[in-house]
């Protein structure tokens, strides 16, 4: 796996700050973190498709389409409604 290099700003501050403690390899904390976020998100996206997976179903069992009408019709007289 070839690696890719990002750059990163942080206040003056903060980097002297780091520069106290020299012997923590900060790169790999930043890597850490960034994969603990990417993670969190992943989790996150995975909840709402499944909350999102139940709404849908939800409304299926309701019977709100059970008119004998197909979707294409039911789009179209929602369409032509708001003209």
């Amino acid at each position: 796996m070839a690696d890719e290099i990002i750059s990163l700003r942080i206040d003056k501050s903060l980097k002297e700050k780091m520069r106290l403690y020299n012997h923590i390899n900060w790169s790999a904390i930043l890597r850490r973190a960034l994969i603990e976020e990417i993670n969190k998100m992943h989790r996150i996206d995975k909840k709402r498709a499944m909350k999102a997976a139940l709404e849908i179903d939800k409304i299926r069992k309701s019977g709100v389409f059970n008119g004998g009408k197909t979707g294409t019709q039911i789009i179209r007289e929602w369409r032509d409604k708001k003209r």
